[in-house]
């Protein structure tokens, strides 16, 4: 058929194939016109019906479109255009109480609002999650149900800027009505809004979101009381570190505007399980932030953990299977010691070590060291796991081969789920697809008891949009039950498989296992010095610890390392010794003074030793001394010189146990006493001299004698 027409429809309501020409005035051709001929293919479309699905902007007139109006794009130019569709809201489920689809829409364009219309195409439902993961790529193979479409000058947007977009489905128990959307069985429906040239031109922007329609039964297959599928959503609460390798604590300005915006979501949601995953290091650095707001969202965090669950976790985020590799064992039983001290202290509730989420690789020997904590569920990424051949999703708890003589359950962290977690191009279209992933899951089997797990990855930053939409779903769904991580266990009976842990290359490079155990051996030969419960132990531990977090660099690693040390030499230079001078001995005993000054805040503990060839100590050379803050003490040391003239003394400060030793001072002891043989061998040569002198007087008279006498 061809005719010369100015608006063609948008969609054909029966099949087969049409031809069309359209024709514009032009200078080209010997009548004035030029002819474009366009053949549309229809391949089992349902028809449409006028008035099935309403577009309504709040506050307008509702309006129908089967086809909307072909408009020139009069006005553009061929520079680029920034063009963008953001989905604002959306209903999450619908069903009973609510069989209307409401999409709230966010267009940004430099068209002319008649020229650009927003167009919606709802897809059947998705009947595995390998169709699911294609619609949200906006690859749908298969022909839609409904589409509809308008020109934006035919709308007006709500005081948000956002247009509403209003799909009514048809209630299965009421009567049959054609202008709404008739779906035949519960699940996942792919609907596509595009933004276009007007008439079905030039896609402009696009994106997939989801139907999730849930009628009651009989229209649904039913499932066994209370079989929603539980759902685990870990929260992990971390931020960029706090303590850097001075030993200060200077978290970079807005570190924790993300933290704090998770905080506020949480808070908002109290109804909804929840299981979090804070970073114990950025804990510390919420705690002792200057900024209120820090402090204030960690307050809030605590009171707001009344059906939440709080998991143990690392000082730092660590690579268990690292440490097994570089033969630090010890150290991951530091870093978990450490971290739910932390959280003990901060959060005011103690992790239980039951249940643990790896968030590095494990290998057999860091299962087994687990097991020796009391550990006996994980949370583990897949490929962690030998693969195994599923024709579902795996949807419960499931046995972990172990060498121990226990076996630990464990669940998979889904990697689909965690991939909803990307960019924040869309936060509220990445919630609702997040919920349409576990829609599809749970309609895989809705007749059973199941469970899974949504890791939200530790590098994705918190976003208020889609932690809002996410929980608001999760509260309101019939089919999903939000759980904590004990509750899955306690209550999802555990599948009969058992499951291996993947072999994998050695990641003992990942560490320098030489500079961590001499930063170790200096702190543990460091901490006799101090009192037992110095807050400088705990700051200089830290520094250790966070020198083996898995986010660093071998360069940031290392300056952590060099921090520690420089750390430790600063608190010993604090101790000072005698300056060099000169000690008289004027008898064979005498007492040597040794003053020792501590010029530091605090207590320390050392012992002072004194050396010499020359001398005898008969009190001992050796002697411990407990010094306060800012206090200096003059310890003397008897002593008997074996010898006279000077010669030196060897003065050293040592820590309690000897591991640890100062730079020594050398003093000079300059001995006078003279010994028996000394004393009678100067009386003798008095005498001799005495006895000389006198002889030679008593000659003198005699010669001057002889003189006087007349010859």
């Amino acid at each position: 058929r061809s005719a010369r027409v100015d608006k063609v429809p948008l969609a054909w309501a029966s099949g087969g194939s049409r031809s069309v020409s359209l024709c514009w005035p032009s200078a080209s051709t010997g009548d004035g016109r030029v002819r474009l001929t366009v053949r549309a293919r229809r391949r089992r479309w349902t028809r449409l019906t006028v008035g099935a699905v309403v577009l309504a902007v709040a506050g307008t007139p509702a309006w129908v479109s089967s086809a909307a109006p072909l408009a020139a794009a009069a006005g553009s130019t061929g520079a680029p255009q920034q063009n963008h569709l953001r989905l604002a809201s959306q209903t999450p489920w619908v069903g009973p109480g609510t069989y209307e689809l409401d999409l709230r829409l966010l267009v940004t364009t430099q068209l002319r609002r008649a020229d650009v219309e927003l167009a919606v195409t709802v897809y059947p439902r998705v009947r595995n999650r390998s169709e699911f993961a294609l619609s949200v790529q906006d690859k749908i193979a298969r022909s839609p149900l409904r589409t509809i479409s308008s020109t934006l000058d035919q709308l007006a947007p709500d005081s948000a800027g956002a247009f509403l977009v209003r799909l009514p489905v048809r209630d299965p128990g009421g009567p049959p009505d054609p202008s709404r959307l008739n779906l035949s069985l519960p699940g996942a429906y792919p609907v596509q809004v595009e933004l276009r040239q007007a008439g079905g031109g030039e896609t402009l922007a696009r994106f997939t979101t989801h139907l999730l329609y849930t009628p009651p039964p009989p229209y649904a297959q039913p499932a066994a009381p209370g079989a929603k599928l539980e759902v685990a959503w870990i929260l992990p609460l971390s931020g960029p570190l706090s303590l850097q390798p001075d030993g200060t604590r200077k978290p970079p300005a807005g570190a924790y505007d993300a933290v704090q915006e998770l905080v506020r979501a949480v808070d908002g949601h109290p109804g909804v399980p929840l299981v979090l995953d804070p970073n114990p290091e950025t804990v510390e650095g919420l705690a002792g932030s200057p900024r209120e707001g820090d402090r204030a969202a960690l307050v809030t965090l605590a009171r707001d953990l009344d059906g939440r669950q709080v998991v143990e976790a690392p000082y730092v985020p660590v690579s268990l299977k690292a440490f097994a590799d570089a033969g630090l064992e010890g150290e991951a039983a530091i870093q978990l010691d450490q971290g739910r001290r932390v959280l003990a202290d901060a959060l005011h509730l103690p992790p239980g070590p039951r249940t643990v989420v790896v968030g590095g690789r494990l290998d057999d020997a860091s299962l087994s060291r687990l097991g020796g904590r009391g550990t006996d569920r994980l949370v583990l990424p897949d490929t962690d796991l030998a693969p195994v051949q599923l024709r579902l999703t795996p949807a419960s708890p499931f046995g972990l081969d172990s060498r121990g003589p226990a076996r630990p359950e464990a669940v998979v962290a889904d990697p689909g789920l965690a991939a909803h977690f990307g960019t924040a191009a869309d936060p509220v279209l990445a919630a609702h697809q997040l919920m349409a992933d576990l829609a599809t899951i749970y309609f895989d089997n809705p007749g059973l008891v199941r469970g899974v797990v949504a890791l939200t990855p530790g590098t994705w930053q918190p976003n208020r949009e889609l932690l809002d939409a996410a929980l608001d779903g999760l509260g309101a769904s019939p089919i999903l039950s939000p759980v904590t991580l004990d509750t899955l266990f306690d209550t999802v009976p555990a599948a009969t498989l058992v499951r291996r842990l993947a072999s994998g290359p050695s990641e003992a490079s990942a560490l320098s296992a030489s500079a961590i155990r001499a930063a170790r051996d200096r702190l543990d030969a460091f901490a006799p010095i101090l009192d037992a419960k110095s807050p400088l132990l705990d700051a200089y531990g830290e520094l250790r610890l966070v020198s083996e977090s898995a986010d660093l660099r071998p360069r940031q690693r290392n300056a952590y390392l060099t921090g520690l040390g420089h750390q430790i030499d600063r608190q010993l230079a604090l101790v000072r010794l005698p300056s060099r001078h000169t000690i008289t001995l004027t008898a064979r005993t005498g007492e040597i003074p040794v003053t020792i000054d501590n010029g530091a805040d605090h207590a320390i503990h050392v012992v002072v030793q004194v050396e010499s060839d020359k001398l005898v100590f008969p009190a001992g050379s050796s002697r411990r001394i407990d010094l306060s803050a800012h206090r200096s003490v003059t310890e003397r040391f008897p002593v008997r010189a074996r010898a006279t003239g000077a010669f030196p003394l060897r003065v050293s400060v040592a820590s309690p146990d000897g591991k640890l030793v100062l730079h020594p001072t050398h003093l000079t002891v300059r001995s006078t006493a003279a010994s028996g043989v000394g004393v009678v061998l100067s009386v003798a040569a008095g005498l001799v001299l005495l006895t000389w002198w006198a002889g030679q007087l008593l000659r003198g008279r005699r010669a001057r004698n002889r003189r006087l006498v007349p010859a």
